[in-house]
């Protein structure tokens, strides 16, 4: 896989466009997910309304695909700009949106090349707060609640037990909810301090 080799200016355009998409992807594929889960977990050996949870389910499970991927791209696209504006990075544009999917090394890799592009994109904008600083490890603390939570939720059994359907499901619908949320916020901020970027070398 190659990443496309754009001026910075192409870069920031894509960049623009991935963070609209993501803007409402994310809090509606997270709204999704919720309900999917929690409206087919079991209720008494029973699946709770399948014929309205089913659908809802697939359609869940698509719009989460479809926002990894996406995310993913953003990644890419955003360390491949830094890279344009002359930023020395540890993470090249290729693995920044392959890491995702690399078995164990997902599970801590996007949130450092995440890190990353924050501290060499947002850090710079003198407007970020240290309260916008902590969204970083909060969305990747609530992203791997939902993750490891919800590998919990399939294993045989425990879905259908009291701990499972009042506790682990509930958690993990509100884990992934506000991870999605959370990362929607790092998206926008980070494609608003990037904009800036194209004036910055034009005066560098």
């Amino acid at each position: 896989m190659r990443v496309a080799k754009l001026t910075l200016e192409q870069g920031l355009f894509r960049l623009n466009r991935l963070t609209a998409v993501l803007s409402w992807l994310l809090p509606v594929s997270g709204v999704m997910m919720a309900i999917a889960l929690v409206g087919t977990s079991t209720i008494d050996g029973m699946r709770a309304l399948p014929s309205v949870m089913a659908p809802a389910a697939i359609l869940g499970v698509i719009a989460a695909l479809l926002a990894i991927i996406l995310s993913s791209m953003w990644l890419s696209r955003a360390n491949a700009n830094l890279r344009a504006a002359g930023r020395n990075l540890k993470h090249g544009a290729v693995m920044a949106w392959l890491w995702t999917f690399v078995p164990v090394a997902g599970l801590f890799k996007p949130y450092d090349v995440m890190r990353e592009i924050w501290r060499e994109s947002v850090l710079h904008d003198g407007q970020i707060t240290g309260q916008d600083t902590a969204t970083l490890p909060q969305w990747w603390g609530a992203w791997l609640v939902a993750m490891i939570g919800m590998n919990l939720s399939n294993r045989a059994g425990i879905e259908a037990t009291e701990f499972g359907r009042f506790v682990l499901v509930p958690v993990v619908a509100v884990a992934g909810f506000a991870a999605c949320i959370l990362l929607r916020s790092l998206v926008r901020t980070v494609n608003h301090a990037q904009a800036s970027l194209a004036q910055a070398a034009v005066f560098a």
